[in-house]
């Protein structure tokens, strides 16, 4: 390998071969057999010649060197160019490729009919049941109740039932061998609502009142027909059941109500739903039992706080009788009306 010149053979400068430094050399050329007759003239002037011819060679040495860097430094140049084109086309395209995605996830514009207009409002899906309706997942039927689209209207359209998209870069700490990349990130999130009432305590005139929002957003979810009809008889069903000429049947029905609907949900995550229209007797006895055994426990506990009042006043002949009216109507234990005997003989 040609060893690389560090400086430029044009700024040498050509020795003085008339100096007396170079005066041995001179007289041993003159005295050189083999030369032709050479005087001290001859002798610079030889010198000098070929110096000359040594020092070009060493000029075109480093001109070729110098066009040699050149022309690394100009493929270098090409190939840094050449990928930095390379990472933009790539941006663009990763950023045309979110641009895309995000256009889908916009809410597109239709067609309107110029004057034409609407006679009232149509009611506003909570933006919480819709995306859960949209999965196909349980939703509790408060959030299709008015006071669900009333909380939506309130947070504000743009706030809740919008979803906007926007393009960040991934940061490389430092790494500068890796090009940045690019991420379709959302700047608000659907949460469900605080005041969410779950559908164990939903009274029956209030499933009532939030079935039809819930049936009319199935479509939202591409529910296939037979299971819109199925969720339709399932109501169906149960408003027509004889249950509700009992005496407390809608708090029968509501309790059946929410056990079924959740039991569906949970059954068909395991991919064994069944007919929810068919009204199932024992989770409707289930239901009686559960509802008794509640309106029990009021009552227990209701009769207690009575006669604890009534222990600690100076009860009056009319107080007293209304607290036997009071016991004698509920299914409370016979202790404590005989403690209150015991405790007030005569009255």
């Amino acid at each position: 390998m040609v060893e690389r010149l560090e400086y430029d053979p044009e700024k040498n400068q050509r020795p003085d071969f008339a100096s007396d430094v170079y005066g041995i050399i001179r007289n041993a050329l003159i005295g050189d057999a083999d030369s032709p007759a050479l005087d001290d003239e001859s002798a610079i002037q030889y010198l000098q010649e070929q110096w000359e011819i040594s020092n070009q060679v060493l000029k075109d040495r480093y001109r070729a060197q110098v066009l040699e860097e050149q022309q690394l430094m100009e493929t270098r140049r090409q190939e840094n160019a050449e990928a930095e084109l390379l990472k933009e086309q790539e941006i663009r395209a990763k950023e045309s490729e979110l641009a895309k995605e995000a256009e889908k996830r916009r809410t597109p514009l239709y067609v309107f009919r110029k004057g034409q207009g609407i006679t009232a409002i149509p009611p506003q899906l909570h933006p919480y049941a819709k995306k859960m309706i949209m999965a196909r997942k349980y939703v509790p039927l408060w959030y299709f109740l008015p006071e669900a689209s009333a909380e939506a209207k309130e947070k504000g359209r743009d706030a809740l039932d919008t979803n906007r998209f926007q393009i960040a870069k991934d940061e490389n700490d430092g790494d500068t061998s890796s090009s940045q990349g690019l991420t379709l990130i959302s700047t608000q999130t659907t949460r469900a609502s605080p005041n969410a009432i779950p559908d164990s305590r939903l009274t029956w005139t209030q499933v009532m009142r939030a079935k039809s929002t819930f049936l009319s957003s199935l479509p939202i979810g591409s529910y296939p027909t037979e299971f819109i009809e199925m969720f339709a008889g399932f109501y169906t069903s149960m408003d027509m059941h004889p249950e509700l000429r009992e005496v407390n049947g809608e708090v029968v029905m509501a309790h059946y109500h929410a056990e079924m609907r959740s039991a569906w949900y949970d059954a068909n995550e395991r991919t064994k739903p069944f007919d929810l229209a068919i009204i199932s007797t024992e989770v409707m006895e289930e239901s009686r039992r559960a509802v008794r055994k509640a309106e029990h426990q009021k009552a227990v506990q209701g009769g207690f706080i009575i006669y604890v009042a009534w222990q600690k006043a100076d009860c009056s002949r009319v107080a007293c009788s209304t607290f036997y009216a009071f016991v004698k109507s509920r299914p409370i234990t016979m202790s404590i009306t005989t403690q209150c005997a015991n405790a007030n003989p005569g009255r």
